[in-house]
C-alpha cells in the first residue's frame, strides 16, 4: 500500500468510525454490511447521496449512509481501498481529478472519456443526468437588453468598463478569470471577490459588479433579473451529475440498483437541482426534499 492509500484508510476509517456511532472497529461498516454510499462535503453533493441511497432502498437493498466525507482526495482513493461503493460525481471534475486537463463541453464524450479513464474494472459510471452543475457567467437583465448580450462572447468590446465578481480563487482558475482571458479575450476593469454565492447575486443586482460567477444549479440563477450568457466557444467542461460505483458493488447488490439510479438520473434536470438546493438551504429536511421530489417523479 503506498503512504498516500495508507492515510486515506487511516482518515476514511476514523471518519467511518465517527459516521457509525462509536469508536468499535466492528461497528465499521463492511462491503457486506449494505451499499456504502458518501458524498463530497457539500450540501448538494449530500442531497444527491440521500436521493441515490433512497432509490436503492426502494428495491430492497440495505444502504450504508457514510455521510459527507471530503473531498476527491479522500473520496477517490477510498473508493478504490473499498471503503466507499458509491458517491454522487460531475463529469468535468472526475476527469480534472483524473488527470484529463483539457476540458471537454460535450456530455456524451465526456462520458466516454471518464469510463476510459477508470478502466471498469475496479470503478465505473452508472447513467450520467440532464442536470449540471457548472461556472455560469451572469449579468443582470437589464444590461443584458441593454447591450444586446447573449453569449459570453458578446463582452468582449465592453467588458474593459465592467466589474467581474466571483470567488477569490476565480482569479487564478483557468475555468474563471484565466479563461476567460485567454479564450475570450475579456479583460475587465476590476476583480471584486465575493464570500459566497449569494452576495455574488446581491452585487449584480446592486450594481456593485456588472458580471459574476455562480454555478447552473444555484437557486439564484431563478430570479428573472438575473441572465445566464451562453459559454459560445466551450470554456466549461460538460459537469453532468452521474453516480461512480465499484464494480463488485453492484454485482454484489443486483441489476435493480443500476436500473433505478438510471431512472432517476433520466429524469434529473439543473432546474429541479435549483429548488431541491433552495428548499435544503431554506432549512428543510434533506431527506424529507428527497423523497419528496423522487415521489412526484414517480421513481418511490
Amino acid at each position: 500500500m503506498t503512504r498516500r492509500f495508507g492515510v486515506c484508510f487511516a482518515v476514511v476509517a476514523a471518519l467511518l468510525m465517527g459516521a457509525c456511532g462509536g469508536g468499535d472497529t466492528q461497528d465499521e461498516p463492511t462491503a457486506s454490511s449494505g451499499l456504502r454510499i458518501a458524498s463530497f462535503d457539500f450540501a448538494e453533493s449530500m442531497l444527491l447521496a440521500e436521493m441515490y441511497a433512497q432509490m436503492a432502498e426502494s428495491v430492497g437493498v440495505p444502504v450504508v449512509r457514510l455521510g459527507a466525507l471530503g473531498p476527491r482526495e479522500i473520496i477517490g482513493p477510498a473508493m478504490e481501498l473499498d471503503l466507499i461503493d458509491l458517491v454522487p460525481e460531475y463529469l468535468g471534475a472526475a476527469l480534472q481529478f483524473a488527470g484529463v486537463s483539457q476540458p471537454n463541453p460535450d456530455p456524451e464524450s465526456s462520458r466516454v472519456q471518464l469510463d476510459i479513464v477508470l478502466g471498469g474494472s475496479v470503478l465505473t459510471t452508472l447513467a450520467s443526468s440532464p442536470a449540471q452543475d457548472r461556472n455560469a457567467i451572469v449579468v443582470t437583465r437589464e444590461l443584458a437588453e441593454q447591450e444586446g448580450l447573449e453569449n459570453i462572447s458578446d463582452l468582449l468590446g465592453i467588458a474593459s468598463d465592467l466589474g467581474f465578481g466571483g470567488p477569490a480563487e476565480c482569479r487564478d482558475r483557468p475555468l474563471c478569470l484565466v479563461g476567460l482571458q485567454e479564450l475570450y479575450g475579456l479583460r475587465f476593469a476590476e476583480f471584486v471577490p465575493q464570500p459566497s454565492l449569494i452576495f455574488t447575486a446581491e452585487a449584480l443586482r446592486r450594481g456593485e459588479i456588472d458580471v459574476g460567477l455562480l454555478f447552473t444549479t444555484a437557486p439564484e440563477l431563478d430570479d428573472p433579473a438575473l441572465v445566464e450568457l451562453l459559454d459560445d466557444r466551450g470554456l466549461q467542461p460538460a459537469e453532468n451529475l452521474l453516480p461512480v460505483v465499484r464494480s463488485d458493488a453492484l454485482q454484489r447488490w443486483g441489476p435493480d440498483v443500476s436500473r433505478e439510479l438510471n431512472a432517476m438520473s433520466q429524469q434529473l434536470t439543473t432546474a429541479d437541482l435549483r429548488v431541491l438546493n433552495r428548499r435544503v438551504g431554506d432549512g428543510e429536511v434533506m431527506e424529507d426534499v428527497a423523497r419528496d421530489w423522487l415521489t412526484k417523479h414517480g421513481l418511490l
